[in-house]
């Protein structure tokens, strides 16, 4: 079964990760059926322990198809931001049949994604996990 992940980063600096099963066959049938599914969940919890639901820019999707997608996917998610571990999970992750796209789950996120006014964007400072 295939494994969807959402990571998405805040303006406070902190992440969340989201991931569920499906049986859809690639990101699009997912995203088609399930469109804003994991972004909600995202929203409500961020609410119910009181943290911003500002993003700092589009989030990313992860689509694992197979276990070793998604324990590629597990562990670049898992490295810390900018570190050599994160370098080595991501080539390995591309080597997989992960796909990887941009999520935009507001007006304005789409229109940023589109226009491409994304350049001010920051690397999130020293990651340690998400939650």
């Amino acid at each position: 079964m295939a494994v969807v992940t959402l990571l998405s980063d805040f303006v406070d600096g902190s992440s969340m990760a989201l991931a569920e099963d499906t049986d859809a066959q690639t990101l699009n049938d997912y995203m088609t059926r399930s469109q804003g599914h994991l972004w909600s969940s995202v929203q409500q919890r961020r609410h119910q322990r009181g943290l911003t639901t500002t993003r700092r820019g589009p989030g990313t999707v992860y689509f694992a198809p197979d276990d070793q997608s998604a324990e590629a996917v597990n562990r670049y998610l898992q490295s810390d931001t900018g570190s050599d571990e994160e370098k080595s999970a991501l080539e390995s992750l591309r080597t997989t049949r992960t796909e990887i796209a941009p999520h935009v789950g507001a007006d304005a996120e789409r229109k940023a994604l589109l226009d491409g006014t994304l350049r001010g964007l920051t690397l999130q400072a020293k990651a340690r996990g998400f939650g």
